[in-house]
């Protein structure tokens, strides 16, 4: 029936389903600016503050493959409804959180949820043909992008009315993503299995994968890169508060500015940048970048240099990642490319588990400075490793086997 539906009014799925993820981005979002800030309120530590992090993204790695798994059974549509539920359960849990028990589980419950984003990535790739996937998950990457450059915005204005009610906000998106998932967003004709290959993986595949020789380099700079910014990302709030002395309004501009600058490199230039530049070089950049802005970000109180190594950072990030993938796809076993993502995806995500809690333990422990140093010596060590990577331009290169 509500299949349809979307055919009677014409509504494109692939429009729907980025929709969805983009509002699901402005939910998390929102919290971002506001968390360490809330979690001092209820007398939480800075290393308390990484570990609330770091739970968010624990609960992603371990239930992106029940997620994906369950949906290649049951279907997207109802899987995405319920993670839309969980989701909104998490956020108005931390609306009336009264203690930092309340807010750990308001942190797992919504981490959960957001593991949904593998079931909208295999939704993609039922709605897409092979010719047009590419270009599918690059508007994915770009709602993932946009949703993550207003939402900071928009939680540190509401932040102004109290931080619970970000929660409250974060929370009223959510239950929109699930009226217009429930509406208007139809269950895909077919169902590939593509979802089971990336994240349904067993132990043997991710052991064979971390030591194929021509994956290994690659996949530990993926992790080793991620977990360098993870530091900033976890601090940054703190520092600029402890350090610089900013309000609620200027952490709001310099999230958005981050993000910006990240959606703009991701959206409207690496396609550009890569085919002229190759991946190698601009992981190079990307790992250099991150070195260098990571080293500036505390050197000084002057908002100036701040401003100058947050764009390092999120230019770097902005190259990174994306060529890093593309580099893993075209070195994957041409059999094993969804597998082998999968592989780096959950790398990545171990990084973003480890970058906040060591890099608040630091934080609190050695002094400010700390986190920024550890994750620049890690940028240096991957960009170390990526000297030797092979240039895709290279015609020496073959999938690996």
């Amino acid at each position: 029936m509500v299949q349809e539906t979307a055919k009677k009014s014409r509504v494109n799925p692939l429009l729907l389903i980025l929709l969805t993820i983009f509002i699901d981005l402005v939910g998390f979002g929102l919290i971002i600016p506001v968390l360490p800030i809330y979690a001092r309120q209820l007398h939480a530590d800075d290393q308390t503050v990484g570990l609330l992090m770091a739970s968010y993204s624990l609960m992603q790695l371990i239930f992106t493959p029940y997620l994906g798994r369950l949906s290649d059974k049951m279907g997207r549509r109802p899987i995405l409804i319920v993670s839309l539920i969980a989701s909104s359960i998490g956020y108005t849990l931390w609306g009336v959180s009264t203690s930092l028990l309340m807010l750990f589980l308001a942190r797992l419950v919504a981490g959960a949820a957001s593991a949904n984003i593998s079931v909208a990535q295999a939704y993609v790739t039922d709605v897409t043909t092979p010719e047009t996937r590419a270009k599918g998950m690059g508007l994915v990457g770009a709602a993932f992008g946009l949703g993550f450059v207003l939402g900071p915005a928009i939680g540190s204005f509401f932040a102004d009315f109290g931080l619970p009610m970000v929660g409250f906000i974060a929370a009223g998106f959510s239950v929109l993503d699930l009226l217009l998932t429930l509406w208007l967003l139809p269950e895909p004709e077919r169902r590939t299995q593509n979802t089971s290959q990336k994240i349904g993986l067993d132990p043997a595949f991710y052991w064979t994968t971390l030591r194929n020789p021509d994956l290994k380099a690659l996949l530990l700079i993926y992790f080793i890169s991620t977990f360098a910014f993870s530091n900033m990302e976890t601090t940054l709030v703190m520092l600029t508060v402890d350090q610089y002395g900013f309000s609620n309004t200027m952490i709001r501009w310099l999230l958005t500015y981050i993000g910006f600058i990240i959606v703009v490199v991701q959206a409207g230039l690496i396609g550009r940048l890569n085919r002229r530049f190759g991946e190698k070089r601009l992981i190079n950049i990307g790992c250099s970048f991150i070195a260098i802005g990571l080293l500036l970000t505390p050197a000084t109180r002057d908002p100036r240099v701040l401003c100058t190594a947050l764009a390092f950072l999120a230019i770097g990030s902005g190259f990174n990642g994306p060529a890093n993938q593309s580099l893993m796809s075209k070195l994957a076993p041409t059999d094993k490319i969804g597998g082998t993502m999968g592989v780096g995806q959950s790398l990545a995500t171990f990084g973003r588990i480890l970058g906040p809690a060591l890099g608040a333990f630091a934080y609190q422990h050695f002094g400010h400075s700390s986190p920024y140093w550890l994750g620049a010596v890690a940028a240096v060590v991957a960009l170390s490793l990526s000297l030797g990577l092979p240039d895709s331009t290279d015609r020496s290169i073959k999938p690996a086997g």
